[in-house]
């Protein structure tokens, strides 16, 4: 046998040429006439290398079945050596077939384990009986099967490394190629949306065009119930182009969340003023509540935020068919001094959700509704819930006694400043006396924002109660007065209060809509619409009072 070559620095590239090189090795050290390492599978022993001096007894690739072989004998018991002086007189291999064609042979066995304890093969030695092997080369032969099986092992796990790695990068390439089939059906799916949203949108804003010229002073009530019928449902269906294009915008993660300094209050106040005149044309009351300082100013999106409060908005006032939309909104502080928890709470009355389905699972207990199978159900609520995830919030819906729904936004902003002109006049309004007088509603907005300046607030709804706390010796510096005052009479009202006390000023607040007389108007020193916002009821106050 030839010395074996081809390994470089120091590895070897397979067990074969292990296998020959440890046979080299042995054929140096031991004299013996033939070398072989054999592997098996239980069922063939095959020759994996041999060596022969003299007599060509063993042929390297020659495959016998297993237990023909001398190698049965070696690993039929847990591995174990194995020798045999003569084995035309053991007891067992005398009746093989392979001693009958090699003749009366010295053999001895080494089992090559693995790690395992599972048997990958034998080294194994042979010549004329009367060979007498000593022991140094015993141990030789049994390091030589150790080393082999470390070498198995390492073949065995480098091959499981290669596949893994091969499985990995095909799975890399199936991933990157659904990657750009899902990217491309995704711009087509973009390209065909606007296609869409364009083709529809320009015959739509014909029509809605067209509903303003039909209106006519002497159009009967019936055709101008036809054209408000026509407007409104365009309107309904540009709404849903523009959320259709939101949210595949969303869906595409191609909406940037700017952070900019913005008025916290101003943003709520207006994005709920703009359902004012819903909420009046289908006679329901909408209250705002906002327990936040009018001088605070935050970092976020502003205009993300009045969308996803919009939406919120618009499937209250869908879902209420009578009854009120309640916002209020507080601020968490959390640990983190430059950062609030803006807590918006948008609650409502009437027909609660209009899956069918999710109503009725809903309708036993006052438990938190699945958001999910309700927003999945709305478009422009999966387009809220985009931007809260975006904006790193959440939304969560609540049932209130079966008969009230409450959506739960809550987002993370940064505080930036205090308005010191703002704070100032807030300060200045501390101790003030006020008469509030005002029909009891779902939320005591108002009361509540001039409590939190600090002023004295006497609030009622009667005005009986008022009068006697009046002859009780009260001298409000300012009266509120609501022009939905229980008793009809407000004007009248106002008027014996600035009898009873000389040069009071007085706010009225009037429903959005409402028109009043000009020598109405003349009574009061400011008139307010409904929801108040912060600053104009801070300016009025900050007007009238020295």
């Amino acid at each position: 046998m030839e010395t074996v070559e081809g390994r470089h620095q120091g590895f070897y590239k397979n067990i074969e040429e292990a296998a020959a090189h440890i046979v080299d090795v042995l054929s140096g050290i031991l004299g013996v006439n033939t070398i072989f390492v054999a592997t098996n599978d239980g069922v063939t022993n095959v020759i994996l290398e041999a060596f022969n001096r003299k007599e060509k007894l063993v042929v390297k690739g020659t495959a016998l079945p297993f237990m023909e072989s001398y190698c049965s004998l070696v690993l039929k018991d847990n591995g174990s050596v194995v020798t045999i002086q003569n084995t035309c007189e053991h007891s067992v291999t005398r009746s093989m077939d392979v001693t009958t064609g090699l003749g009366n042979r010295f053999f001895v066995g080494v089992p090559i384990m693995r790690r395992s304890g599972e048997a990958f093969g034998t080294i194994c030695i042979m010549d004329d009986p009367g060979y007498v092997i000593h022991e140094k080369d015993m141990k030789t032969l049994e390091a030589m099967a150790v080393f082999l099986g470390y070498v198995v092992d390492l073949e065995s796990t480098l091959r499981a490394q290669e596949q893994k790695l091969s499985d990995s990068e095909q799975l890399q390439e199936k991933l990157q190629a659904e990657k750009e089939r899902a990217e491309s059906e995704a711009l087509t799916k973009t390209q065909m949306l606007k296609l869409m949203s364009h083709e529809i949108r320009n015959p739509l804003n014909g029509i809605l065009g067209l509903t303003d010229l039909m209106r006519t002073p002497d159009m009967s009530e019936e055709q101008a119930e036809y054209v408000n019928m026509i407007e409104t449902s365009g309107n309904i269906l540009l709404s849903l182009l523009n959320n259709m294009m939101n949210f595949n915008t969303n869906d595409a993660g191609k909406t940037v969340i700017h952070d900019d300094p913005f008025d916290l209050v101003s943003t709520i106040e207006n994005t709920v003023y703009l359902y004012a005149g819903t909420a009046t044309s289908k006679n329901i009351e909408l209250g705002l509540n906002l327990n936040l300082n009018v001088s605070q100013v935050f970092i976020g999106d502003e205009i993300k935020l009045g969308q996803l409060l919009g939406h919120v908005m618009q499937y209250a006032m869908d879902s209420t068919r009578e009854g009120a939309v309640l916002v209020t909104a507080d601020l968490d502080e959390e640990a983190n001094e430059d950062t609030d928890v803006l807590l918006l709470r948008v609650r409502y009355t009437g027909q609660m959700i209009s899956d069918n389905r999710l109503r009725a699972s809903t309708a036993k207990t006052a438990e938190t509704v699945s958001t999910e199978k309700l927003i999945g159900s709305n478009l422009g609520l999966a387009v809220s819930q985009n931007l809260a995830i975006l904006m790193h919030g959440r939304i969560q819906v609540n049932t209130l006694d079966g008969m009230m729904t409450e959506f739960q936004i809550s987002l993370h902003l940064r505080r930036y400043w205090d308005l010191p002109q703002v704070t100032s006049v807030q300060q200045r309004l501390k101790g003030k006396k006020v008469l509030l007088a005002k029909d009891p509603d779902i939320l005591q907005g108002v009361s509540s924002l001039m409590r939190r300046w600090e002023m004295d607030v006497h609030m009622t709804s009667d005005s009986t109660a008022a009068y006697q706390w009046l002859k009780e010796g009260f001298k409000p510096d300012v009266a509120v007065v609501d022009m939905g005052l229980r008793e009809g009479i407000t004007v009248d009202f106002v008027m014996d209060l600035k009898r009873q006390v000389e040069a009071l000023p007085v706010i009225m607040l009037v429903p959005y809509g409402m028109h009043m007389d000009l020598h109405e108007t003349q009574a009061f020193d400011a008139v307010l619409t409904k929801p108040v916002r912060q600053t104009e009821l801070l300016n009025a106050l900050s007007s009238i009072l020295p």
